[in-house]
């Protein structure tokens, strides 16, 4: 596991090279695994692992930056027959909107680790971010390691094969609807995860895995039947352009915004170059038009324009996890899960590590015509609704340029 302490502040991320090409994280995540490890102390029969979790970061008069708790609030992050618990309450992960410019898709996080723009669920693959992938591996390494999985609501257990069968619970800071399956291996634990769907086949090449079992992963119904699974549907992906700050935005852009305040400046943006509706979701969802980042006196903020996915030009779905500012008709706030986490494994290196995770980022936002304006970071929530005020919207165009495509969009709005 890397395990590092990261800034008080989070920068704009340098866009990554494929980013002009529109597919940004879609190939990386296809080789990442939803796991994460390295969260494990020695185990015992009750308790397997006892952590403590800070909530925020530090910042002025002892709240993080996001408003969140002090920095001496702390809370116990407890696994409990595998299952990861927080106050008693199952916890560890999150899951948001992707932001990437012409993608319908999520975000989701565990503790340490994550996968970014991948698919909503389907009804026939119920798996928020899909379950492609896998680490083939003998057995875990000495941190022990943490699995996890996001499912929709007809997913009641999964069943792993070897382990045993682990419930699909909610927990808080989780968008309605959603559920998370959860269990733990301790160090040594021998054997490879296969996410739902995949078959022992694939580790016929990795000859050190076939040493450990198979780890087939079964998702289970209400009536604790088997779901059979189709395939991982593809993440819903329009064309795109990507510019800096220093250049102009492309003519061909979809939506456009820019900020009034003095001496902003834009890092870089992505933009839609066309605009359809995704008729694949069966639950609301979003897709982004414009995603930016922007700095202005130091601090930087991450700004987007999301439309209703299945819809384009109609109103948008109300936001995960939104609840109102108050005195500030209009606009809405998600709520930070943001933790520092400390931990030691005393019988294995005697060091203690600490890493920051980031697993909703704090964010307002409001409706401007038919999409959801967001802004992200900040240094605080006045400082978030002072740059979310200082917007302005130039253009949303939700016309569809393909008019063979079934069912296009053929409303037009331009700000």
């Amino acid at each position: 596991m890397s395990v590092t302490v990261p800034p008080p502040k989070r920068t704009p991320p340098s866009p990554p090279a494929e980013i002009e090409d529109g597919v940004i994280e879609e190939a990386r995540r296809r080789q990442r695994r939803r796991r994460t490890t390295g969260v494990a102390l020695g185990a015992c029969a009750a308790v397997i692992a006892l952590l403590a979790l800070l909530i925020g970061g530090g910042g002025k008069g002892g709240s993080s930056p996001a408003g969140g708790p002090s920095p001496a609030e702390f809370t116990k992050l407890t696994l409990l027959h595998g299952r990861a618990f927080i106050g008693g309450q199952p916890t560890l992960m999150g899951v948001t909107p992707s932001l990437q410019a012409g993608n319908v898709g999520v975000c989701v996080r565990v503790v340490g680790e994550g996968s970014c723009n991948g698919p909503l669920p389907s009804a026939a693959y119920p798996i928020y971010g899909g379950g492609e992938g896998f680490r083939a591996e003998e057995k875990v390494g000495p941190e022990g390691e943490i699995d996890a999985i996001f499912v929709a609501p007809t997913v009641a257990a999964m069943r792993v094969a070897h382990l045993g069968t682990f419930r699909a619970e909610t927990a808080p800071g989780l968008p309605t609807g959603v559920k998370q399956i959860v269990f733990y291996r301790p160090p040594g634990s021998r054997g490879s995860v296969l996410a739902p769907g995949m078959s022992p086949r694939v580790l016929q090449g990795f000859e050190h895995a076939r040493r450990g079992p198979a780890l087939t992963e079964t998702l289970l119904d209400g009536s604790g039947r088997p779901i059979h699974l189709g395939k991982s549907p593809p993440t819903f992906t329009l064309p795109n352009s990507y510019w800096q700050g220093s250049q102009a935005p492309p003519a061909r852009a979809r939506c456009a915004m820019s900020s009034t305040l003095p001496g902003v400046r834009t890092n870089w943006g992505q933009v839609a170059d066309d605009i359809a509706p995704d008729r694949a979701v069966i639950e609301p969802a979003w897709l982004t038009c414009l995603h930016m980042w922007f700095t202005v006196g130091g601090t930087s903020y991450e700004t987007a324009l999301l439309l209703n996915a299945s819809s384009p030009g109609s109103p948008p779905a109300m936001l995960w996890g939104a609840i109102p500012v108050p005195g500030h008709p209009g606009i809405v706030q998600i709520p930070a899960m943001e933790r520092e986490l400390h931990f030691r494994v005393p019988r294995v290196t005697g060091r203690e590590h600490t890493f920051w995770d980031v697993f909703i980022p704090p964010t307002v936002a409001r409706r401007v015509g038919p999409a959801w304006l967001i802004v992200r970071d900040g240094n605080s929530l006045a400082q978030r609704i002072a740059f979310l005020q200082s917007l302005d919207v130039t253009r949303i165009n939700v016309s569809h340029s393909n008019a063979h495509a079934p069912n296009p969009a053929m409303v037009r709005l331009n700000f």
